[in-house]
């Protein structure tokens, strides 16, 4: 029983000196948060953000990527009461990658998504926001597992009609 596990453990223990990048793998600089106004009164209008971190070397796919095969970056958005409008993405860039034969859609550095939200006039207390953002990581070398970052806020709202 012993040789088995004396093995597995030489098997890791080659893999390590004979591939040390992979213990070392680099993981996804991407970080996303919602932007919310802390408070709203019933019957107004205002924006909310989706911001969206990618750190030096990383890029994501564009809401719409250049090829179908492609992981499109995607935010939902649902509210406990009132509308939230379409999401609006920003405008993407083509940038060349020594892995692809023409240049791809993509987001780096900072971006943000942004929608409208709309409070009933008939609400009060609070309204919850929560959605996820959606993306496929890749640095110049490699694209890592699609991964969602959830998104949540708390929206206190108070009487009165008016726009904000």
């Amino acid at each position: 029983m012993k040789r088995p596990t004396i093995a597995i453990l030489f098997g890791f223990a080659a893999t390590a000196l004979l591939f040390p990048s992979l213990l070392n793998a680099e993981k996804p600089d991407v970080r996303g948060s919602l932007l919310t106004p802390t408070s709203l009164v019933a019957g107004s209008k205002s924006s909310l953000i989706v911001e969206m971190t990618l750190g030096t070397g990383w890029h994501v796919n564009s809401h719409i990527p250049s090829e179908k095969y492609l992981i499109p970056t995607v935010v939902t958005l649902a509210a406990s009461a009132g509308e939230l409008s379409p999401i609006q993405y920003p405008k993407d860039i083509e940038k060349r990658f020594s892995f692809a034969d023409k240049p791809l859609r993509v987001y780096e550095g900072t971006v943000r998504f942004e929608t409208s939200f709309q409070v009933p006039a008939s609400a009060s207390g609070e309204v919850s926001i929560t959605g996820n953002l959606s993306y496929q990581a890749c640095n110049d070398q490699q694209c890592f597992a699609p991964s969602k970052i959830p998104l949540a806020a708390k929206l206190t709202l108070s009487a009165g009609n008016g726009v904000h």
